[in-house]
């Protein structure tokens, strides 16, 4: 699932090197999204714009499998012990087909046709799945493909939800921060906050981090959406915040990125990288790893914003990194996706 958890955690907390070794790289069809690798034992799934979902064994690279359908496929897929689901919007339609696979088997288990486009990414918990589409509906679905409740905002959504404390948060186009009971599909507030919102929601506690198109950055209530606290940057943002214990890292268009105080919204450090800052990187205890639109990643020192190491790509950043297994995995375009092991 893209950032772990449903309140999109990307903090892996192990200190680790600058220093890496290609492992193994892949080719797939189509281009990524700002997506990310989902990994279950030792197969690796990605997604592309072309509409297929891969399987590649994470030992090697080898692809194992691949499902093709119609359109599009911008979320990560989600992992229900052997099943895979996910989505695939069509290219000239406003409908999306919701699929579950059970890659054991190779059969497919379940199809179902959904009213709009899923472009952001989806929230899987024990019990089920939540996903909003770009005209503005909101859909839980258990596990076995049946639908559960579905929410109509009646406005566009390009901002992947959040799910905390049984709330699910998200913003929208016309820059209002919604919150939804995740039990019951009920409407718990809709506040006007600014600007459009293509940016994802991450929820930490009691608190909701979003940025917007205006650059800011805001702190909110869960149970509310009352502001917190804003920080401005002074351009676009299109990631996900990412955090940990005292620290949120955002990064904008302008390739500037910033650490904020969770608390109090004050600056910590700013860096300019002279790139493009799209997708969310990863967060570890010593060092942030950031893909960039400007054919790289950076590894940047959490505590002081220097830019330690660069490794230059033949393609635009565009996943958001994964650790797992000690195997880093990176992709950029088009479609190449990357293993890389630690040196030290």
């Amino acid at each position: 699932m893209f950032g772990n958890t449903g309140s999109r955690d990307f903090y892996f907390p192990v200190s680790i090197g600058d220093s890496i070794s290609l492992k193994w790289e892949a080719e797939i069809n189509g281009s990524f999204p700002n997506s990310s690798v989902t990994t279950f034992d030792n197969y690796v799934f990605i997604n592309d714009l072309s509409g297929r979902v891969y399987c590649f064994d994470a030992s090697n690279g080898k692809v194992i499998g691949a499902l093709k359908h119609n359109g599009s496929v911008f979320t990560t897929p989600v992992i229900d012990q052997n099943n895979i689901i996910f989505a695939a919007a069509e290219d000239d339609e406003s409908k999306s087909l919701l699929y579950y696979y059970n890659f054991s088997t190779a059969k497919m288990l379940y199809e179902n046709e959904i009213p709009g486009r899923v472009m952001t990414e989806m929230i899987k918990t024990d019990k089920e799945i939540f996903f909003n589409t770009e005209d503005g509906k909101v859909f839980c679905f258990n596990l076995v493909g049946e639908k559960v409740w579905e929410y109509d905002t009646k406005s566009k959504i390009h901002s992947s939800p959040a799910l905390g404390n049984n709330i699910i948060v998200f913003g929208n186009d016309d820059g209002e921060i919604i919150g939804i009971n995740a039990k019951e599909g009920k409407l718990l507030f809709n506040e006007k906050i600014g600007e459009s919102f293509f940016c994802g929601a991450a929820v930490d506690g009691n608190n909701v981090y979003i940025g917007n198109d205006n650059g800011n950055l805001y702190a909110l209530e869960l149970s509310s959406g009352k502001v917190n606290w804003k920080f401005e940057t002074g351009a676009r943002i299109t990631m996900v915040p990412v955090y940990n214990k005292t620290h949120i890292i955002i990064g904008n268009l302008k390739g500037e990125l910033y650490s904020v105080n969770k608390e109090t919204g004050k600056l910590n450090w700013r860096t300019n990288t002279r790139g493009v800052l799209n997708a969310s990187p990863l967060l570890t205890e010593n060092f942030i790893i950031l893909p960039d639109l400007n054919e790289a990643y950076h590894f940047v020192d959490v505590k002081t914003g220097e830019v330690k190491k660069t490794y230059l790509l033949d393609g635009r950043g565009k996943l958001t990194p994964v650790i797992f297994n000690e195997v880093l995995y990176i992709g950029y375009d088009n479609g190449i996706l990357r293993a890389y092991e630690f040196n030290n």
